[in-house]
């Protein structure tokens, strides 16, 4: 098993890009908030005016050296896709949401003919599968009740790439600190 950390900074709104860092405390790639564009900002006034809410930020990782890796973006009004991962070439893999317990999600995806599923248990960990088996976890770093990162956990294997799809979705779907 290998552990990889995300720390958050203190002005966490107004980030560039949080290293996410392995055992040795190296990074290994980043992640980023990403900007809204300028239709984006006068749809999230009129919603936030509207319904009090705001439209979800996307989150993307990058390598060390600046290239795409992943990017999460919310769909908003595309029937049965929450969400979808743009793709360094651009394309675009749709991921399907569907609700496992009350108020609890599960998220789903193929990526390279791979049957991915994401979902956060009891506990408030969550859990990446690939082909029904459990391959990496991702859990919040708390200090008396307040989040200060990531903690993420590759059961088999050690790959910078896994870790940051982990990463970015964790923080798409299910971080609370936004």
């Amino acid at each position: 098993m290998t552990t990889f950390t995300l720390t958050y900074p203190k002005g966490f709104k107004s980030f560039t890009g949080i290293p996410i860092v392995n055992e040795q405390n190296e990074t290994v790639c980043v992640l980023q908030k990403m900007e809204r564009t300028s239709a984006g900002k006068v749809l999230n006034a009129v919603l936030l005016v509207a319904a009090q809410q705001t439209l979800p930020y996307r989150y993307e990782t990058r390598t060390t050296l600046g290239a795409p890796l992943f990017q999460v973006q919310s769909t908003l009004l595309t029937k049965g896709v929450s969400h979808q991962i743009v793709m360094p070439d651009g394309s675009l893999i749709p991921i399907q949401r569907k609700t496992v317990q009350l108020l609890e999600s599960s998220y789903s995806f193929t990526m390279d003919d791979l049957e991915f599923r994401f979902e956060k248990d009891f506990t408030s960990t969550a859990y990446l599968y690939c082909n029904d088996e459990k391959i990496a976890s991702a859990s919040s770093i708390e200090t008396e009740l307040v989040q200060i990162g990531i903690q993420f956990k590759l059961f088999h294997a050690d790959d910078m790439r896994f870790v940051a799809l982990l990463a970015t979705l964790y923080q798409a779907l299910f971080a609370t600190t936004t």
